[in-house]
């Protein structure tokens, strides 16, 4: 791009694109059109965190509540991105529909490939409120409060958890029912 001259939307021809830095990389936003320009799985990312405002839900979990949820035999029952104030942790909370245990089976295996990649431990727990569920949470320490750094390495996680799935799930051993 020569100096002085602006960059245009792809879609809507508009002249207001405003460069921003995200994760390491640039991306293009359109300021008429909303448009995101950039590496592909950060434009997922960050239509997944609109997506998440739209909807009101954590913009830090829904990425992966919602991989998870579009697991076959899967049911998201709900999520948080922990809060900072509060000082809770985040979580996925889900159930299995088939009552098949193979996706969870999926999951467990993930987390132990993961394991070393993670600045938290993680675990899949059992629950039963009103139903059987599973929850996909940090292993609890006793405490009933974190501090903001924590939460923050959990969230990271749950971001890294989404992007390792996505690859997990095209795996022989993923697909096997």
């Amino acid at each position: 791009m020569q100096q002085g001259t602006l960059e245009l939307c792809d879609v809507c021809g508009n002249h207001a694109v405003t460069p921003r830095r995200v994760a390491d990389s640039v991306v293009r936003q359109c300021e008429f059109c909303g448009n995101l320009e950039g590496p592909p799985d950060l434009i997922e990312l960050l239509e997944l965190q609109r997506q998440a405002e739209e909807l009101g839900c954590s913009e830090h979990s829904y990425p992966l509540a919602q991989f998870i949820d579009g697991l076959p035999g899967v049911k998201l029952l709900g999520d948080s991105g922990g809060n900072r104030k509060l000082g809770t942790m985040p979580f996925v909370a889900f159930e299995l529909t088939d009552h098949r245990t193979w996706q969870l089976e999926n999951l467990g295996q993930a987390l132990r490939l993961m394991r070393e990649e993670l600045a938290r431990e993680w675990i899949i727990e059992f629950t039963f409120d009103y139903q059987l569920g599973f929850e996909l949470r940090t292993r609890p320490d006793g405490r009933k409060t974190h501090d903001p750094d924590e939460i923050e390495a959990a969230r990271r996680d749950m971001l890294h958890m989404w992007r390792k799935l996505q690859g997990f799930a095209a795996l022989s051993w993923w697909k096997q029912q």
